[in-house]
């Protein structure tokens, strides 16, 4: 059976990566394809629990230590979902993976690049996406987003409470990757409505899922 498609999208904090994922997934079904949409962290009961863990407000853990807990939610992700799924032929569409790591706890957080990149390498036994999406906003704009959605939702998330000049590191950081993986990692332009910015989304996949 041909290996399937494994596709991330990352970005942000309210850069609407949540309504792309659903809309490519929707778009992909029609056309006969089965899609599996998962998350990091998550993805599995104890990845979740460790997710819950990670956006409690009530804890603040140092950016290694956030690591940790990471990398041990995605090597449990990517053993029991994510292989599993490529190898039955299935697209794999994840909000986040690797790539937050590199961002979160290394560009941003300070953590050794190199050491962040051994850890992803351990957990993920070096399994790569074919595609990453990268959604972009001026930061402003997402924050306001992320905090309205939180309000409407009743929930909290001790990210999203980060002060602004966090979030701007986080997208720089963010275009930083893309530069130095263009083949691999695509900037889009999350400005306009979802349909819009999702043609843009189109425009980016491989071929073979357009």
């Amino acid at each position: 059976m041909t290996r399937g498609w494994f596709i991330t999208f990352e970005g942000g904090e309210g850069t609407g990566k949540s309504t792309q994922i659903e809309l490519l997934r929707a778009r992909l079904a029609r056309g006969g394809r089965t899609v599996l949409v998962t998350r990091e962290p998550g993805g599995t009961p104890l990845a979740e629990k460790i997710r819950e863990l990670l956006l409690d407000p009530d804890y603040d853990p140092d950016p290694l230590t956030e690591l940790f807990l990471l990398e041990a939610s995605r090597r449990e992700h990517v053993e029991n979902v994510i292989r599993p799924a490529l190898e039955r032929g299935q697209v794999v569409i994840c909000d986040r993976f690797a790539d937050s790591s590199l961002v979160y706890q290394g560009r941003v957080g300070g953590v050794n690049e190199a050491t962040v990149a051994t850890l992803n390498e351990a957990a993920t036994l070096g399994l790569v996406p074919d595609r990453t999406i990268v959604l972009d906003l001026l930061t402003e704009e997402g924050l306001a987003r992320a905090r309205r959605r939180n309000r409407d939702q009743g929930g909290a998330s001790r990210i999203d409470d980060r002060p602004p000049a966090f979030h701007r590191r986080v997208r720089e950081a963010y275009l930083e990757l893309a530069r130095r993986e263009p083949e691999r990692v695509r900037i889009i332009d999350g400005r306009g409505t979802p349909d819009e910015v999702f043609e843009r989304v189109r425009a980016a996949l491989p071929e073979e899922l357009r």
